[in-house]
């Protein structure tokens, strides 16, 4: 797993991991409001790939891509669920939490001012919740995230069954996206490194 180059990048591309997402499918098909437009009659794979493409669709709106990176666990109390971890304007918070809403089908409980607190959305059933990353070393938050969800399944004496892809990256944090990036990123390295030292020398 390359969580923690993915989140490396990110950065450098000024793309802060700032949103942690979570949907406890089983919670939501058992108690949510099914609301019109949700997605919770899909099969387990479908529906994962559906929530991620409708937030990728949400980024595109914005001219933005797509940062994001998640993982899939069956836990023994909350079932079915996905963290994720993704790049998002925190001004925007109501739009997320609207695409959010119509996927899942079950609306808000509340929608706080972004980082008022750690948790500043949540719908009335628990089935989802967002976490906005409040830290003042942030890259260092989004890495220790990063590491909970790659350790999903270290927490199972067995691990989970589980259809599909249990972890993954999105496409613009990806190996392929980071090579492509490579001399962009080196050539800003060299160029604000000399800036820098030059900056220091000055007396």
């Amino acid at each position: 797993m390359r969580f923690r180059e993915a989140v490396a990048f990110a950065y450098a591309m000024d793309w802060p991991l700032n949103i942690g997402l979570t949907i406890t499918w089983n919670a939501l098909k058992t108690s949510g409001e099914r609301n019109e437009g949700h997605c919770l009659g899909r099969g387990e794979w479908d529906r994962e790939k559906y929530a991620r493409d409708e937030l990728a669709r949400l980024c595109r709106s914005e001219g933005l891509p797509f940062v994001a990176l998640w993982g899939r666990d069956v836990g023994a109390d909350m079932g079915s669920h996905v963290h994720l971890s993704m790049f998002w304007p925190s001004r925007k918070l109501a739009q997320l939490v609207g695409v959010i809403e119509r996927m899942s089908g079950s609306s808000a409980d509340f929608v706080l001012t972004p980082y008022a607190a750690d948790v500043v959305a949540r719908s009335v059933c628990g089935g989802w919740q967002i976490n906005m990353n409040s830290r003042k070393d942030d890259k260092a938050s989004a890495l220790e995230w990063a590491e909970y969800i790659a350790a999903q399944h270290a927490k199972h004496p067995a691990l989970p069954e589980i259809r599909g892809k249990a972890f993954g990256i999105s496409e613009a944090i990806g190996k392929t996206a980071q090579e492509r990036a490579r001399p962009l990123l080196e050539a800003r390295e060299a160029k604000y490194g000399w800036m820098r030292q030059t900056a220091a020398e000055s007396p």
